[in-house]
């Protein structure tokens, strides 16, 4: 049963896959609501970081409508341009809702986010290997089979938007 308290998720979600989904039922269970804070958003489409913040929210978000979930979320985009490590926490406040938790597994986040005297929580970990990120992009890459790894709503909007063959692309300028 979850408390009535809004938790703030911070992570890249380069993609969004299955693991991240047993994530956010994981902290929708523990809390009433949950704010997803994308990092690196304002980075255009590279290797390490192929989708850009938009396209990371869009799967995100139709994820959730997917789920039933979207009423109990929020989800917003870092803009970490120019950002030192003293200014990262205030960003966090400007950018985000109020919030009383934190998750991440970025020993960073949560260090600057606890002088601020926040409680926070490494994120629990679902997802097998397949579930991570280079693992799945790899799969595009090889045009393997990847889609169900990913929940529909991700499958369909990169198959939409050819995302897939986006990151073919990356690759081939590596």
């Amino acid at each position: 049963m979850s408390v009535a308290r809004t938790a703030l998720y911070i992570s890249r979600f380069r993609l969004f896959h299955k693991g991240y989904l047993s994530v956010v039922k994981h902290i929708l269970g523990e809390n009433s609501h949950l704010i997803f804070a994308i990092g690196a958003a304002q980075q255009p489409p590279c290797w390490d970081n192929p989708f850009s913040g938009k396209e990371r929210a869009e799967m995100i978000v139709r994820t959730l409508s997917h789920e039933g979930l979207v009423r109990r979320a929020k989800v917003v985009q870092l803009d970490e341009t120019g950002i030192t490590y003293d200014e990262w926490t205030a960003l966090v406040h400007r950018t985000c809702p109020p919030f009383d938790m934190v998750y991440s597994n970025s020993d960073l986040v949560r260090l600057l986010l606890g002088r601020s005297g926040y409680q926070s929580e490494a994120v629990p970990v679902f997802a097998i290997k397949e579930y991570s990120f280079d693992y799945l992009r790899e799969r595009m890459v090889q045009k393997l089979d990847w889609e169900h790894l990913v929940p529909q709503p991700v499958a369909e909007f990169i198959k939409e938007r050819g995302l897939d063959q986006g990151v073919r692309e990356l690759k081939r300028k590596l």
